[in-house]
Order: structure tokens, then C-alpha cells, then sequence
């Protein structure tokens, strides 16, 4: 039986899952709940190991993480949901329709993708692991955060970020190596997209080092019923970077 899921809830109306992304967890969302409550029921689960979750220990697959967000799902009596996913969190959206279709009436990735990690990025993921379990979270963020973020902003979401990083840093060590392995070993799921009878909306920072815009140009091409949002000068995080943005293309997201 999966572990019952933290989570936050907001609004009345149709069912509003968001997934947050790796070293994350629901407080992402606050200011975006904030402004789409008003026009949906808005709920935003710690994803397994994050939050106020206990730790992972041993392995996990992003199938996993899906499995235990469609039994919360059940729990919470949400029969389909749009499901909005930031990067890791959208990897979870993508298996959870992948595996339970009819529980995903819209998909939104936020700066997310349905490609399998390349050779390059699984080796960039196997030296993260070494240095988290050399060096612990807490140093891991203080580089990882900020570069998250498109340059031309760190100096004046400075403090956003420092925030950002004290959030980030709260991820037990066992979670983060555990999930970063998920990440590694995930499957492609292009076919979700190729064969998706939702609507998709597709949310790229223009300058986002994590998923590239182009990429994610293409995958916008896949669904049949797609919408692919460009924000120029972002980089992974537009929901502190562009908020503004974000809030009016969700809300049209939501309203569909």
C-alpha cells in the first residue's frame, strides 16, 4: 500500500493536480494556487520522499512515483484531473497517463519533456549521485538551485532563489539519490504525447540549460489538441521567474 501523500489543497471545482519538480515540493505552487483557485480545486501533493514525506530508502522508478500519486488520487476521489508537472514532476504526469489514461483529462509539462535522459545527461546524473553521497543535498543545491534559474535574473531573484535553496535543501540525501537514479533509468514516453486524446500545453523558458526550448518545440508537435508557451529570457523556473505569464497561460489551461 503506498504511503499517504502530503499535500495542499485550494479552490472548489474541477480536479487541478500539480507535481513539483526534483528537490522541490508543494510549496512551489503556493503563489501560482493563489491566483487559479478562484476558477479550479487546486491540489498539490508532496511527491514520494519529498516535503513533509518520509525519506526514500532503497530504489524507486518514476512508475513508482505515479503509482502512489494515482493511489492518492483515489483517496482524495479524483477521478480524472488536469495534471500540471514542473520537470521531474511532469515525468511523473507522463507515466501516470502512460499507465492510467483516464485519469489525465488535460497535461501541462512545465519546463518538462517526454525524452529519455540522452547518454550525456545519465552521466551527469551518476556524477550527481556520487557527489550527494560524497557531499549531502545541502551542498549539491547551492549550485544546482541557481542555475536552474536564466542568468539575467539571479541577481534580482536573488532572495527568491536563496528561498528556493533553503526549500531545496530540507530533500533527505537518501531521496535525492534515489530519485536522481529514477530519472536516469526513465523510459521515453513520446508515445504519451503522439497519442494523447487530452489537450497539452507545453510551458519552455527560452534560455532553460535543463530542457531545451527546441526540443520541446518538436514534442509540442505530437499531440493532436497542443499549445506550446514560449517565455523569452527564463530559464527552468517560471513560476518565479515569469509568474505572471504562467498564471494567464494555466488559467486558459484549466478553463479548457
Amino acid at each position: 500500500m503506498a504511503e499517504n501523500l502530503a499535500y495542499v489543497e485550494k479552490g472548489n471545482g474541477k480536479s487541478v493536480v500539480l507535481l513539483h519538480g526534483f528537490c522541490e515540493s508543494k510549496a512551489i505552487w503556493q503563489q501560482l494556487m493563489n491566483e487559479l483557485s478562484p476558477r479550479a480545486r487546486l491540489l498539490a501533493p508532496d511527491l514520494p520522499g519529498f516535503g513533509e514525506n518520509t525519506a526514500i530508502h532503497g530504489d524507486i522508478t518514476i512508475d513508482d512515483m505515479a503509482e502512489q500519486v494515482s493511489v492518492w488520487m483515489d483517496e482524495m476521489g479524483i477521478k480524472s484531473a488536469s495534471v500540471i508537472g514542473h520537470s521531474l514532476g511532469g515525468y511523473v504526469a507522463l507515466a501516470l497517463a502512460d499507465r492510467y489514461p483516464e485519469k489525465v483529462s488535460a497535461l501541462c509539462l512545465f519546463h518538462s519533456t517526454a525524452r529519455a535522459d540522452a547518454p550525456e545527461k545519465k552521466e551527469k546524473r551518476d556524477q550527481t549521485m556520487k557527489f550527494l553521497e560524497a557531499n549531502g543535498v545541502g551542498s549539491f543545491v547551492k549550485n544546482f538551485i541557481p542555475a536552474l534559474f536564466a542568468y539575467q535574473h539571479q541577481e534580482k531573484l536573488k532572495n527568491t532563489i536563496g528561498e528556493v535553496i533553503a526549500l531545496a535543501a530540507q530533500t533527505p540525501d537518501a531521496t535525492a539519490i534515489a530519485v536522481t537514479r529514477a530519472m536516469r533509468d526513465r523510459p521515453e514516453r513520446l508515445e504519451v504525447l503522439k497519442n494523447a486524446a487530452f489537450p497539452c500545453l507545453f510551458i519552455a523558458g527560452k534560455e532553460d540549460g535543463a530542457v531545451p526550448y527546441k526540443d520541446l518545440k518538436i514534442q509540442s508537435q505530437l499531440p493532436d489538441q497542443a499549445q506550446l508557451i514560449t517565455l523569452e529570457n527564463c530559464g527552468h523556473m517560471g513560476m518565479y521567474e515569469k509568474p505572471a505569464e504562467c498564471s494567464i497561460a494555466l488559467e486558459a489551461f484549466i478553463a479548457k
